[in-house]
């Protein structure tokens, strides 16, 4: 049995802010959004989900929540543009919080940081393929 990524979840404080910022930062469409506005999931082959942090705390243990001033958490969201500079201008220009300018890497990549709304970094890079 072969196991796959099913989707990304983010808990956020108000899944209807977290996907309105990510459709003006990033161009990300919205495919759904519960009738509880507890859940909301972006389009995308690897699904984008936004989970309210009260609801996610109903059946979970404790966990670091994400917030624009505290330290970003230990994982990034990466989204892939074939143009960075303009992607990272975009995202900074909608709200988000600028963290390393666009440059190339050594592997050939052109990659930028940002923080979204909550907090979470989000890497703006080049499409990339593993040789």
């Amino acid at each position: 049995m072969s196991a796959a990524i099913g989707g990304v979840m983010i808990y956020v404080p108000d899944t209807v802010e977290a996907a309105a910022f990510y459709e003006r930062a990033f161009g990300f469409e919205r495919k759904f959004i519960s009738g509880d506005k507890e859940y909301c999931q972006m389009q995308g082959d690897v699904p984008l989900g936004f989970v309210q942090e009260d609801f996610a705390q109903k059946s979970l243990p404790e966990f670091v929540k994400n917030r624009a001033g505290a330290r970003p958490p230990g994982f990034e969201i990466c989204v892939a543009n074939k143009d960075v500079d303009a992607a990272f201008q975009r995202a900074v220009e909608a709200g988000a919080t600028p963290v390393e300018q666009p440059h190339d890497v050594p592997w050939g990549q052109r990659i930028s940081y940002v923080r979204d709304l909550n907090g979470v970094l989000v890497e703006i890079c080049s499409p990339w393929s593993v040789p």
